[in-house]
């Protein structure tokens, strides 16, 4: 029988849903938002790292996972990422309980000595709350309107990818609209459905220079003397977030971060960094730059 039916006739409830928010594991609060969706075949989500997949099938009160679980390979910054993602590992093998709990909605998952708490649905995606969005889930282009209507005639075409300045959004009675600005030298403004915009990553603001705060940081470049280099930090709600240093030669150097975890980000993150966490600072070292970040920068202090 076919993974989803076996949910849906395991739970008559409006909590019977494919998508689901992972909210503790072994009791700790989840961190980084993780998910699982159940499909008509298999089981697809993420650990609030990396996203996975696999084959599944279930029965009564059980679910089976098939071996071989994938997973993308992103390392995940700091210590409670990545022992989340090891306890969801483990817990993603082999026979799985299955805990439906009819007074709230919510359903469990306990296997191989692991369990988690699920709650129907994903998280809702921030975007009135995000100063900054993104145009996302369309091929090319989304089209930017003079009022929050449809019929309203378009007054750009924003490309996808794009960081837009959210002026504001309203629920209306089609679908919600956010009033979004350009940030380049234009100033135009407009509409756009809020269904094709998603928040604008700490990475994405920071590479465009959309700060939360700046600041100036030691800098050494090969054998030369310590000198003052200017940085710009942009952060995310949950305490991580990414500097944008700006070395000697026009150079700039792109690092995110979840407390004193640091790793190259965007166009850098192919590079090989070494850090060293001391007392009051992070040292980061990327080729022959060697780049002292005080931790008071990194927690927003």
């Amino acid at each position: 029988m076919r993974l989803l039916c076996i949910l849906l006739a395991l739970m008559s409830l409006p909590a019977a849903a494919s998508d689901w928010t992972i909210t503790a594991i072994d009791g700790d609060p989840a961190v980084g938002a993780p998910t699982i969706s159940f499909g008509e075949d298999g089981i697809s989500g993420a650990t609030g790292c990396n996203r996975f997949s696999g084959s599944a099938s279930a029965s009564a009160g059980s679910l089976q996972i098939g071996p071989g679980l994938a997973m993308t390979r992103r390392a995940c910054l700091g210590a409670d990422l990545t022992a989340q993602e090891g306890r969801l590992t483990a817990l993603l093998q082999g026979d799985v309980e299955m805990q439906p709990d009819p007074f709230d909605d919510s359903l469990t998952l306990v296997g191989n000595g692991v369990t988690a708490r699920l709650v129907p649905g994903l998280p809702p995606p921030p975007v009135a709350a995000a100063a900054f969005l993104i145009v996302s889930g369309v091929e090319a282009t989304l089209n930017v309107r003079r009022d929050a209507s449809t019929r309203s005639g378009i007054v750009a075409h924003a490309p996808l990818g794009i960081i837009l300045r959210n002026l504001g959004c309203e629920a209306r009675s089609d679908r919600t609209w956010c009033r979004i600005g350009y940030i380049d030298a234009s100033g135009l403004e407009g509409w756009a459905a809020a269904e094709y915009l998603a928040p604008a990553s700490a990475i994405r603001r920071a590479g465009a220079e959309l700060f939360d705060g700046i600041g100036r940081l030691d800098c050494r470049s090969g054998a030369s003397e310590v000198a003052r280099c200017e940085a710009g930090v942009a952060r995310e709600s949950d305490g991580s977030g990414a500097i944008l240093i700006y070395l000697d030669d026009n150079r700039r150097l792109l690092l995110e971060f979840r407390g004193t975890s640091v790793a190259a980000a965007g166009a850098d993150a192919g590079d090989a960094i070494a850090t060293e966490v001391q007392e009051d600072a992070v040292l980061v070292t990327s080729g022959s730059d060697r780049i002292t970040i005080p931790t008071a920068m990194l927690r927003g202090e």
